[in-house]
């Protein structure tokens, strides 16, 4: 009789979201996903089917992870207050991998529809969140402009400033950057 295979999920898909992380979808092999997640071949491939089933359930942890949380900080902090605080964990530092979903964003030919949609939606919900939080910025005075315009434009730079930091490791510069943005904020 065969032995049950014991393995941590949480931790596998941990292990599974860093190799991502670190090499996008493309660059990642099953034999590296197998290497990186301790599991065997057989129980990774009885878990998720294929690279695209681990690179999706990585996705779905990475959501419930950081991204419910940056979505949360959005809903429960009204106004321009929100924004800020959304802003609070973007630091540059010599670690700094951006974020897996905007990284995920690049490479939309090489995933199907059901996969790409995770980071997709998170970014569109981030940015109905920015335009309620820059609607009720406006309501308290604290904004003068258009919303949804402004939304958009926070995304597009949020997009970016992952990019960026990937090479510019400077908390300065993030620092001064996310000053800017929320400046713009009037």
């Amino acid at each position: 009789m065969a032995r049950p295979v014991e393995y941590d999920l949480e931790k596998v898909l941990d292990n599974a979201m860093e190799i991502f992380w670190q090499k996008g979808y493309e660059g990642v092999s099953m034999a590296e996903l197998v290497l990186h997640t301790g599991l065997n071949r057989r129980t990774m491939y009885s878990l998720f089917k294929d690279k695209e089933g681990v690179f999706h359930d990585a996705l779905d942890h990475y959501y419930s992870k950081i991204g419910a949380r940056q979505l949360t900080i959005l809903k429960n902090n009204p106004g321009k207050k929100g924004i800020e605080r959304f802003f609070q964990y973007f630091n540059f530092h010599d670690k700094f991998k951006g974020c897996l979903f905007s990284n995920t964003m690049r490479e939309k030919e090489c995933m199907n529809k059901k996969t790409y949609n995770i980071p997709k939606e998170y970014f569109d919900d981030v940015r109905l969140g920015m335009e309620k939080n820059l609607e009720q910025a406006s309501l308290n005075g604290d904004f003068h402009g258009d919303a949804r315009s402004m939304a958009l434009t926070i995304i597009t730079m949020i997009h970016g400033f992952h990019v960026y930091g990937k090479y510019n490791h400077s908390k300065e510069d993030s620092d001064a950057i996310i000053k800017n943005v929320l400046s713009m904020i009037k």
